[in-house]
């Protein structure tokens, strides 16, 4: 489903371009809303004993998508901040694009062929939190290269992370990474929320973020909803897997983080894209229960 990304990216840097904002804005806030945050999703349908449905599958299936071409499209967009061009020539934005995909390939494959030689090799490493600790300098050496070779950071352990995906190491590194996360996501919120002025909010602040909000909400709706009728076959399962992409999060606070360290989104607006992604985040689950329970009290009325 391309038009999950491709329609939030295009609506958003066609509307955001009448508004007037700059280009290297219009970039960034296009490629915050192309992201999804399925993990509150994934919890609402776990909870719900929903996980096995279509609509579950298609969600899931969707967000590897949806993340492989987010990442790569904040990559694109990164490199084109620090190349400081004003207005990239198009040519340039499509040469751009292929030479990203291409790096992002070969990083790929080079982990997944590599990264599961070294982790299962596990008598090599006996003592314990070894595979822990191993697991920890390959993803931040994978960065480290993505980095080097002019991608985004996130690119390279997006690639690790895929890599020992395909490992029987799976659940222990899962389960280490859960633990990881008491220290370093307090830190990333953290970061993030110190960066939000709310004595800057204002009506301009609010118009925008009702704007980026607007699209975040219908771009995913009509772009993963619509395409949804053409598996599911149905129209309330088809508008679950729309509500269940609205959710933005990780990725889109990471776009904002970049473009306001690197000095391209002005207050105002990296304040509407955090206002974007908490509405976003807590809408998704009420939005998504609600429609499973709108779905059993019919079937109770019939």
């Amino acid at each position: 489903m391309l038009s999950e990304n491709l329609g939030p990216f295009f609506v958003g840097f066609i509307v955001l371009s009448i508004y007037g904002l700059g280009t290297f804005e219009i970039l960034l806030i296009a490629t915050a809303l192309t992201a999804t945050s399925i993990a509150i999703s994934i919890q609402v349908l776990s909870e719900l004993g929903k996980m096995q449905s279509k609509e579950a599958r298609l969600i899931l299936g969707a967000a590897i998508v949806d993340d492989i071409l987010a990442i790569a499209i904040l990559s694109v967009v990164v490199t084109m901040v620090q190349s400081g061009d004003s207005i990239p020539q198009i040519m340039d934005v499509v040469l751009l694009i292929l030479k990203i995909l291409g790096l992002f390939a070969v990083l790929l494959i080079g982990s997944v062929l590599v990264i599961p030689r070294i982790l299962h090799r596990e008598r090599l490493w006996r003592s314990k939190g070894s595979i822990e600790g191993i697991t920890t300098a390959i993803f931040f050496g994978i960065a480290g290269i993505a980095a080097y070779v002019g991608l985004s950071p996130i690119v390279g352990a997006f690639a690790a992370g895929m890599a020992v995906a395909s490992t029987k190491l799976i659940k222990q590194v899962e389960e280490y990474a859960h633990k990881l996360q008491f220290i370093f996501a307090p830190l990333f919120f953290a970061i993030i929320g110190a960066q939000v002025d709310l004595r800057g909010v204002n009506l301009d602040v609010l118009f925008i973020a009702g704007i980026i909000i607007a699209i975040a909400v219908l771009s995913k709706l009509v772009g993963c909803g619509l395409p949804s009728m053409l598996f599911l076959k149905d129209k309330t399962k088809s508008m679950r897997v729309g509500i269940g992409m609205v959710s933005r999060g990780e990725v889109g606070l990471i776009v904002a983080g970049v473009g306001v360290t690197s000095g391209v989104l002005s207050t105002d607006v990296y304040t509407s894209i955090i206002l974007m992604v908490a509405v976003t985040t807590i809408i998704t689950p009420i939005w998504l229960k609600k429609s499973y329970k709108e779905k059993s009290s019919s079937d109770i009325v019939r």
